[in-house]
C-alpha cells in the first residue's frame, strides 16, 4: 500500500506568503484551509495541492509527478482523475499533458458536497501509474468549511521546492528494520586472484622479430589458455639444442617402430622391445615438452629448418601488460606479458591488530572503492571469506583477511584501494537508512526528512551500528519515514535561506 501524507498548509494570506499568482485567485474568495497531500508508490512520487473543495466553484489542482527512477519530473503523459463518493457520484476530468515539466492542472467543479476518493490514472511511455488518494472532501458552502486548527507539530520545516529538486540529483528512500551485523572497518585493496593471474617469461633466449610476430596481441586483449601470444627466434646455439632433441625422439621413435616390425616376425627378443620402448618414451617425453612451445619448420618467413618458440598463454584472461618491444633480444627469465582474469578477484582487508579477535568469525563484508559511490557487498557478489592471515605486518600492525568475490562488469581493477567493513557475525533486526542519509553537523549526526511534497525536516540522530551501506538509527527518524539519500547537502543549504528563489516558476 502507498504512503499517504495529508498535509494542512495554511491559507491565510497565501497569496503573499507564497507569491503564486494562481493561488492568489483560489483563495481571493475565501480565507480557508488547503490542502497538500504526499504520495509514493513504486513507480510515482506524488505531491498535489489543492484549494477548499466548495460545490459549484471550479477549482484548479496542482499534481506534481516525479519518476520513482530518477526522481526527475514527469515529463510526458496523459492524467485522468476520476472522483467517486459513497452515494456513486462520479467526476471524471483530463489533463491531456503536463502544462510545466512535472506539474499537471486539471480543473474540477463540483456539483454535489461529500467525501471523494480519488485515483489518478497516469498513461505515458515515460512511466504508467494508477495513485489511489482517498478523502477529499468537497463542502455544500463557505458555511459548512470548520475552522482550521492549528498543527499540533512545532517542529521547524526546510522548504525545498520540486523545481529545485529536479534540477539536481536527488533521491529518498524510506527507513526500515533490516537485519545488520557488527563490523570492523579496515583499508582493504584489490587484488587479483592467485589462481587467475599470471606473469609470463621468456623461456628461451632469443629475438622477437617483427615479421613473426603479426598477430602479437594487444593490451586489453582477451586471450585463450594456449593461445600463442609471442614468437621467439632462438640463437644458433638453442637452435642446434631443439633441433637435436627432436631429432633424438624421431630416432627413438623409429627405432620402437623397427622393434616392434621384428618382435611380431619372432626377430629379437621382449626385452628388446621394452628397452626400445623406454628409450622411445623418455625421447618422447622431453620432446613433447618443448613441442608445446616450439614451432618446427612453419616459420613465417619460409625459413622450415629454423624453429621458433611460441610463448603460450597459461591462463585465459586479458593482456594487461607487455614488457617487451618487437626486435628486441630477450633472456630466459625476462617477464613478457601479465594476464590476469578479471571475473574473479580477491579483496584484502588489513584488520588492526586490537580488532582481530572479532573478525575470526567474520561472515561477510562490504566495501567501496576509488571512482563509485555505490558500496559493494561480498555476498551480493557470490563472495566468501577464503583465510585470515597469521602473521602481523611490522609496519601497520595489522593482519590481512581475504575475501574472494565476483568482478560484474569488470568494475573492480586490480589495485584499487577499499574502504571496507568486516561483518563479525551477531545479526540483529533493527531500524535503519542508508548511510549516505547521514550527515556531519559540527559533530552531531543528522538526516533531513521528507515531510511532504516541498518540506523538509532535520532530525538529530543517535545512531548505532553501520553494516552494507546501512547505519542502525536509535533515534530521531520513525520506521517509514523517508530521508534524502542524494541531494541532502543543497536541503541543508535551503534550511540556511528563508527566501524563495526568484523566477522559480512555481506554478500552482
Amino acid at each position: 500500500m502507498p504512503r499517504i501524507f495529508l498535509f494542512a498548509v495554511c491559507l491565510l494570506h497565501f497569496a503573499f506568503c507564497l507569491g503564486c499568482q494562481s493561488r492568489n485567485e483560489a483563495t481571493a474568495k475565501h480565507e480557508h484551509e488547503g490542502t497538500s497531500v504526499t504520495l509514493w508508490t513504486e513507480k510515482t512520487e506524488l505531491f498535489m495541492e489543492y484549494p477548499v473543495l466548495i460545490v459549484g466553484q471550479e477549482a484548479a489542482f496542482a499534481v506534481h509527478l516525479s519518476d520513482m527512477k530518477d526522481f526527475k519530473p514527469v515529463t510526458q503523459g496523459r492524467l485522468t482523475c476520476v472522483f467517486k463518493n459513497a452515494g456513486g457520484g462520479e467526476v471524471t476530468v483530463i489533463a491531456e499533458s503536463p502544462s510545466y515539466p512535472g506539474i499537471f492542472r486539471p480543473l474540477v467543479n463540483f456539483s454535489e458536497a461529500g467525501v471523494y476518493d480519488l485515483e489518478l490514472r497516469l498513461e505515458g511511455q515515460q512511466v504508467a501509474d494508477i495513485i489511489r488518494v482517498p478523502n477529499v472532501r468537497v463542502f455544500a458552502d463557505e458555511a459548512a468549511i470548520p475552522h482550521a486548527e492549528e498543527s499540533a507539530t512545532s517542529e521547524e520545516l526546510i522548504t525545498f521546492l520540486k523545481e529545485q529538486q529536479w534540477k539536481i540529483d536527488f533521491r529518498t528512500e524510506p527507513a526500515q528494520t533490516r537485519k545488520l551485523s557488527g563490523s570492523v572497518k579496515a583499508v582493504g585493496e584489490i587484488l587479483p586472484k592467485a589462481q587467475w593471474h599470471a606473469e609470463v617469461p621468456a623461456l628461451v633466449n632469443g629475438v622477437i622479430l617483427a615479421d613473426q610476430n603479426a598477430n602479437l596481441p594487444s593490451v586489453g586483449a582477451w586471450v585463450q589458455k594456449g593461445a600463442v601470444l609471442a614468437v621467439i627466434s632462438p640463437p644458433a646455439n638453442t637452435e642446434a639444442g631443439l633441433n637435436n632433441v627432436r631429432n633424438e625422439y624421431l630416432l627413438a621413435k623409429a627405432e620402437f617402430e623397427r622393434a616392434q616390425r621384428l618382435f611380431e616376425k619372432q626377430a629379437i627378443s621382449q626385452k628388446r622391445l621394452d628397452e626400445a620402448k623406454l628409450r622411445f618414451e623418455a625421447k618422447r617425453a622431453g620432446y613433447e615438452v618443448i613441442a608445446q612451445q616450439v614451432d618446427f619448420g612453419t616459420a613465417q618467413n619460409g625459413d622450415n629448418n629454423t624453429p621458433h618458440f611460441h610463448l603460450k598463454a597459461p591462463i585465459a584472461g586479458i593482456i594487461e601488460e607487455i614488457h617487451f618491444h618487437l626486435g628486441e633480444t630477450v633472456e630466459t627469465g625476462k617477464k613478457l606479458f601479465t594476464i590476469s582474469n578479471p571475473k574473479r578477484v580477491w579483496l584484502k582487508a588489513n584488520i588492526p591488530l586490537a580488532l582481530f579477535a572479532r573478525v575470526k568469525a567474520a561472515t561477510g563484508a562490504s566495501f567501496k572503492v576509488e571512482g563509485y559511490e555505490q558500496e559493494f557487498r561480498v555476498d551480493q557478489l557470490n563472495g566468501k571469506l577464503i583465510s585470515v592471515g597469521s602473521i602481523v605486518d611490522e609496519k601497520s600492525r595489522t593482519v590481512p583477511a581475504l575475501f574472494e568475490l565476483d568482478n560484474p562488469e569488470n568494475k573492480l581493477k586490480i589495485g584499487m584501494f577499499a574502504e571496507v567493513s568486516v561483518q563479525t557475525g551477531g545479526a540483529t533486526e533493527a531500524l535503519a537508512i542508508p548511510t549516505t542519509a547521514i550527515f556531519d553537523d559540527n559533530g552531531t549526526p543528522v538526516s533531513y526528512v521528507h515531510i511532504e511534497g516541498e518540506a523538509f525536516a532535520k532530525r538529530v540522530l543517535q545512531t548505532g551500528i553501520s553494516d552494507g551501506g546501512f547505519t542502525q538509527i536509535l533515534s530521531g527518524i520513525a520506521e517509514g519515514e523517508r530521508v534524502v539519500t542524494i541531494g541532502g547537502y543543497q536541503v541543508r543549504l535551503a534550511s540556511l535561506s528563508t527566501s524563495v528563489p526568484m523566477g522559480h516558476g512555481h506554478e500552482h
